[in-house]
């Protein structure tokens, strides 16, 4: 592969496409965060302390890969399978994964000073290793091989978060930081070779999309599942979500804080956080709502909540993109749409999360009283 215009071949991109993937990200349509309610700490105090590289192998890196797998016995194999080796002293010092091709095992070759940047790099190549394994030594585009390893790194990070506060605020620093280089130099460095596909192909070109694709896909791993992906092989890419990532090139960029988790133990928090993304949405979408007196729109909201009649989508983020609201018939049960409001250009996603809300199996009518047709059918 010697030219930018092979690398597209080969993954089955345009330049076009991968252009406005890059456009989304500057246009903050596309977030690098894999934990967007958490800001990485401005410093981390120097108290984690890891031990030797197979302890933190054994003890760490092949618990958190099998339970992101969901403990497969499979991915356990592949990972025992794993063999390591030092970096040469006479060679390039970059980190690497060796295939040795069907019947052997994968070889992973780095240093280790005991860091947390080696930590993640050791989980990085651990992946790579991995998804050697379950494709079965199938070569995968280089473009979704960078994906599987950066997912390896965020089940690290998700991994951490949950069981140890310190290591999970030095690694997600570590990944704030690494995105300065991955989406900030190497970002540059695609977008030069994409505008002149003849351009020499240069390897760093594929971080950009698959740090990008890594996070969306970490984000939806509960639905979509990673062990399909790592074990496609040379048909990687058709699990990737470059399409709807492009996509969003053209979305305006949703400047809403995300939606903490749902609190079981405080549903009246819960409802009034609900109730105020709603107006949120409102202030933004300038379709009548917004201009309402303040009392009947906040009878109206509490009504609907109360219902509930109400439905608010999150995107992958957990910022709010749109909502709905509706009436039920009482004589058939029927449902027709009072408002949709998606300011920020997510009408068909929020149509879409509202379709599985409601589960609607007749006629779903909205209301639309400015138009000929004030009763029309939603979907």
């Amino acid at each position: 592969m010697d030219r930018t215009m092979d690398w597209l071949r080969l993954h089955g991109l345009d330049a076009r496409l991968v252009q406005d993937v890059l456009a989304a990200f500057r246009a903050g349509a596309l977030s690098s965060r894999p934990f967007p309610e958490q800001a990485p700490p401005d410093q981390v105090e120097d108290t984690v302390r890891l031990p030797a590289k197979n302890e933190c192998f054994a003890e760490i890196v092949v618990p958190v890969l099998a339970s992101g797998f969901g403990d497969d016995a499979d991915v356990m194999e592949a990972l025992r399978g794993i063999e390591f080796a030092e970096l040469p002293a006479d060679g390039p010092r970059i980190p690497h994964t060796v295939d040795p091709g069907r019947g052997d095992p994968p070889v992973v070759v780095m240093a280790w000073q005991g860091r947390v940047d080696d930590l993640a790099c050791l989980v990085h190549e651990c992946a790579h290793a991995l998804q050697i394994r379950l494709s079965d030594h199938d070569v995968m585009p280089p473009l979704a091989r960078e994906a599987c390893a950066f997912l390896g790194e965020l089940l690290l990070v998700e991994h951490a978060r949950r069981h140890d506060p310190a290591l999970f605020g030095a690694l997600l620093q570590s990944w704030t930081a690494e995105n300065a280089t991955y989406l900030g130099a190497d970002l540059v460095t695609l977008s030069d070779a994409l505008s002149d596909p003849g351009t020499a192909y240069n390897y760093r070109q594929n971080y950009p999309v698959a740090r990008l694709a890594a996070v969306q896909l970490f984000k939806r791993r509960t639905e979509c599942g990673l062990r399909d992906l790592f074990a496609s092989g040379r048909g990687a890419m058709r699990h990737l979500s470059v399409e709807s990532m492009a996509d969003r090139a053209g979305d305006v960029a949703n400047h809403l804080p995300p939606m903490p988790e749902p609190d079981a133990d405080r549903p009246r928090m819960d409802a009034y956080r609900r109730l105020g993304a709603r107006a949120l949405l409102d202030i933004d979408y300038w379709e009548g709502a917004s201009e309402a007196r303040i009392g009947d729109y906040y009878a109206s909201q509490q009504r609907h909540g109360r219902e509930p009649t109400a439905f608010l989508a999150l995107d992958d983020d957990r910022k709010p993109i749109g909502y709905a609201t509706w009436t039920v018939s009482t004589d058939n049960g029927s449902v027709t749409l009072t408002r949709q409001a998606a300011p920020f250009g997510n009408h068909l996603t929020l149509q879409r999360a509202l379709e599985r809300h409601l589960q609607a199996t007749g006629t779903v009518e909205a209301n639309h009283p400015c138009s000929a047709r004030a009763r029309q059918a939603a979907w």
